[in-house]
């Protein structure tokens, strides 16, 4: 059995593993979920001030405050830059990482140092009262390739998901990421997304027949290869 901590991308909480935990839960593992401060249950402490910094601390403060150890860290999307951060001031508390269709931060830059300027101008053009907000149709069907999302999956997740404090991608990470290199990482690449997986010296790659959500388009697979993974 493992301990396993899933962190989600933009806009979801802890609501969006609902379909997984139970699966994960049958195969022997102890699962927390964890909501970022501005989603879900925590929308309303959302604030202009919240940043990259801030989730990383709530992921350190959730493992550290419930005395976690041996912890598979996995973090999705957005979730892969405050987990790496996280990860990388208690890799003590951190067996393993995974990143699941996730973004990698850059040592020293913001997300959206590492984005193309004229995406980083569409998405400003969006924010209101410092958020993004949740994706449209439009939107995800234009940058998601075959994400797989039904009429249903959207209308479920539109009417959960809370808007991304815009800190978050302007905040740079730590200049120092050496000691979450250190530690086993896997990264789960969808084939849904377009583009493919970063090349990481030392991380393992493993494919997933899915589209960018695949624990709300396909939790019987992403349970079946999180529990390869937490046990390998």
């Amino acid at each position: 059995m493992s301990t396993i901590v899933l962190v989600g991308g933009s806009f979801l909480g802890a609501w969006a593993w609902g379909r997984v935990t139970p699966l994960l839960t049958a195969y022997g593992h102890q699962v927390h979920l964890l909501t970022l401060t501005g989603f879900g249950d925590r929308a309303h402490l959302g604030s202009p001030d919240t940043t990259l910094s801030t989730h990383a601390r709530d992921i350190t403060a959730a493992i550290e405050y419930a005395g976690l150890r041996e912890v598979v860290l996995v973090a999705h999307s957005y979730g892969g830059a405050p987990a790496t951060i996280a990860a990388n001031t208690i890799p003590e508390r951190i067996s393993h990482v995974v990143y699941l269709a996730a973004l990698l931060p850059e040592p020293g830059r913001s997300l959206f140092d590492s984005t193309p300027t004229h995406v980083v101008e569409a998405i400003m053009e969006t924010v209101r009262d410092g958020r993004i907000p949740v994706m449209s149709d439009e939107i995800i069907d234009a940058n998601f390739g075959e994400h797989g999302l039904t009429p249903e999956d959207r209308t479920w997740l539109r009417a959960r998901g809370a808007g991304q404090p815009i800190g978050t991608y302007q905040d740079p990470a730590p200049a120092d990421l050496r000691a979450v290199q250190r530690l086993p990482r896997t990264y789960i690449a969808c084939t849904g997304d377009p583009g493919g997986p970063p090349r990481v010296p030392g991380m393992e790659v493993i494919t997933l027949e899915a589209g960018h959500w695949p624990m709300i388009t396909d939790p019987e697979s992403l349970a079946r290869v999180l529990d390869e993974a937490a046990r390998s």
